[in-house]
């Protein structure tokens, strides 16, 4: 059944989205200014459905911001969603798909948020579900990918205004779509706007993660009521099976901006119940993998290593990560559909390769 989101609840969503971004999906700041200025011009509410309500020749479509997490965090970004958005439309209609409904490619605290700033702007429902159940790096680590839903058409637009419809030869080629995305997107100052995979509600259900929004919501509660570490660990393990991983102080951020990613290694020094131990989070622009200070790596990608600022009880992107944070590390276990296929695993090889590590899935 639909329901009206307004202000309260997409801060929320903006909340548990960030934690469930796994460092990336852009921070919760640019997602709460983003509805601020919803807010400013009255505009700070969102009809939401549930996908089972679509009808079976209503189709959705994602819109993103795309680039390096720092260079979004820096920017201005809204106008180049909805023209990235507003042209997918016109093109779609053209080949008999009209799009009726948005919906998150992924979660972060950014990105979950842009779908629902241009659904607010131009009045379009949005779908209570995204394409990953977290944040990814590339547009060929997804279930999009995984399952064989195209990227095409992939609409595209910078701050200037400029858009662009790129159409592959094979349709289902992700990775060439993530280098022409990529590469479009440093054109413009590593951040642009896309807009791709139309889907229907057999394959939002088939494939991707129903009911991911209502889930950010329950997690944005958590974190708005949590009193300290013990008790939040306690809410996420109820709420998500989230198993707290480690928790210390941040004594290290090496961090680099390559090709359009942010790479580094995030290093945490124990505390409490785990002082003299160290955990190393390896970072292509989400928290990738991390491992114990033998070197021994505990836990791996598809799932999810979400931190969270101890001081401030919110979660915590690469994006402004800093030495000297308090911090709580939790290891969620990715949506069940992520491990359906081995390419859940295996479409990470490739950046686990460049982050030294070349073994099997670690889960939580």
């Amino acid at each position: 059944m639909s329901r009206v989101l307004k202000e309260k609840e997409l801060r929320d969503v903006i909340k548990g989205a960030t934690f469930f971004g796994a460092g990336g999906g852009g921070t919760l700041r640019d997602g709460l200014r983003m509805l601020d200025g919803l807010a400013a011009v009255g505009k700070a509410e969102v009809t939401m459905l549930d996908c089972n309500e679509m009808a079976d020749n209503q189709w959705a479509v994602m819109v993103a911001g795309i680039g390096a997490p720092r260079a979004l965090e820096e920017g201005d970004f809204g106008p180049e969603a909805i023209t990235a958005f507003s042209t997918m439309q016109k093109v779609s209609f053209l080949a008999g798909k009209n799009i009726t409904y948005l919906m998150a490619g992924e979660l972060g605290g950014f990105n979950t948020m842009v779908p629902l700033y241009v659904a607010a702007l131009q009045g379009i429902p949005v779908v209570d579900a995204d394409g990953n159940g977290r944040a990814v790096p590339e547009l060929a680590t997804g279930l999009y990918p995984i399952f064989n839903i195209p990227p095409v058409p992939l609409t595209m637009a910078g701050k200037n205004g400029d858009a662009m419809v790129i159409i592959l030869n094979d349709p289902t080629d992700h990775h060439a779509a993530e280098n022409i995305a990529r590469h479009v997107c440093m054109a413009y100052g590593m951040s642009a706007a896309f807009c791709a995979w139309i889907v229907d509600r057999k394959m939002i259900l088939d494939f991707l993660v129903p009911k991911s929004i209502t889930n950010c919501i329950n997690v944005g509660k958590v974190l708005s009521a949590a009193d300290g570490r013990e008790q939040l660990s306690k809410a996420l393990g109820e709420l998500l099976g989230a198993k707290e991983l480690f928790s210390g102080v941040i004594t290290d951020i090496q961090m680099k901006t390559e090709g359009g990613f942010d790479f580094g290694v995030t290093t945490i020094k124990g505390m409490d119940s785990y002082q003299g131990r160290t955990l190393n989070v390896s970072v292509k622009n989400e928290n990738i993998l991390a491992r114990d200070g033998s070197g021994k790596v505990v836990v791996t990608v598809p799932d999810l290593i979400c931190l969270v600022d101890l001081d401030t009880m919110m979660p915590l992107t690469n994006a402004e990560t800093k030495e000297g944070q308090n911090v709580v590390v939790f290891g969620v276990t990715a949506p069940a559909k992520w491990h359906e296929d081995p390419m859940g695993f295996g479409c990470w090889k490739h950046i686990l390769k460049k982050l030294d590590y070349d073994g099997e899935y670690v889960p939580v």
